[in-house]
């Protein structure tokens, strides 16, 4: 049996009995995923706003790897600078197992892993703990920097490398 909005309606249960239920203004159970979708939305909007002016610079404020190892500093990034030292330099090692180690070099010569192979294969501890506690930035920033390092490495090495001849 169908319902107009404001009428009770009825519908058997599994066990076999009656269940009675308003439908106020109309919405069959929708109210309640309809205020939780609203309130998600509204919760993304104020995180997006809140992070603006890091994701900005992290967008705007790229600047460009052409060497291995690269100096960087909190000003190049802007506010998505996410460690206690203003400043480091950033390398890429390649390793006997997995590829390539990313290391920040704080300036006092700690060295700190940016990668799981940097931290598994070379031992270094994670750049996690220079984290300013007061920063709500994420190291994704510093790590794609150092992906890009990375990948001036290993241009730099196929520019080198002979080229395939025809046989």
């Amino acid at each position: 049996m169908r319902s107009t909005p404001g009428q009770e309606s009825s519908r058997h249960r599994d066990d076999g009995s009656l269940h009675h239920r308003r439908h106020p203004r109309g919405k069959k159970g929708g109210g309640k995923l309809m205020a939780s979708v609203s309130t998600v939305t509204a919760l993304s909007a104020v995180l997006l706003l809140a992070g603006c002016s890091q994701e900005r610079d992290a967008v705007t404020k790229w600047p460009p790897a052409t060497h291995n190892p690269q100096s960087v500093n909190a000003q190049q990034l802007g506010d998505a600078w996410p460690v206690k030292p203003q400043k480091g330099t950033v390398s890429c090692v390649k390793t006997h197992y997995s590829g390539f180690a990313i290391i920040f070099t704080a300036p006092d010569g700690k060295e700190y892993a940016l990668n799981n192979v940097a931290h598994d294969e070379q031992g270094l501890p994670s750049a996690d703990t220079l984290k300013a506690s007061s920063k709500t930035t994420t190291m994704w920033r510093l790590r794609m920097f150092g992906m890009q390092v990375c990948s001036a490495e290993r241009a730099k090495h196929m520019r080198s490398a002979p080229s395939p001849t025809a046989d």
